[in-house]
């Protein structure tokens, strides 16, 4: 898969997630069975935001050149987050704070982080 493509995926998966967390966290959660006080709310949808502003950034992204510095920036944030969600959601499914849901959050960051570093080991071999 080109990074064009790779990018579009992400896209295409975080703007949607990113906007119900923003817009409606508890529904959303309530799928996970996390229960959220007004202080969850608010960090949810500030994580929302967060998800959005990713796949926003990813979608104009994706024409950039994968040389640039500016996609190395972007391929490194990527993969932190992503290494770090899928700890995250993997604990929250592990010690029965979310549901199984978690389990499949966590294999879709694992396989995202999978591949942010791989076109961020092609950038790096490139130089």
């Amino acid at each position: 898969m080109k990074l064009k493509s790779f990018f579009l995926v992400n896209a295409l998966m975080f703007i949607p997630f990113g906007t119900g967390m923003l817009l409606m966290p508890l529904f959303i959660f309530k799928m996970l069975d996390v229960n959220l006080d007004a202080d969850g709310l608010l960090m949810a949808s500030t994580v929302g935001s967060l998800l959005l502003s990713f796949g926003v950034l990813s979608y104009f992204s994706r024409n950039l050149d994968i040389y640039s510095a500016g996609v190395k920036a972007i391929l490194i944030a990527n993969l932190l987050f992503h290494i770090i969600d899928c700890f995250l959601t993997f604990k929250g499914a592990y010690t029965g704070v979310m549901n199984s849901f978690g389990y499949l959050f966590s294999t879709l960051h694992f396989l995202f982080a999978l591949g942010f570093a791989y076109y961020l080991s092609i950038h790096i071999k490139s130089k």
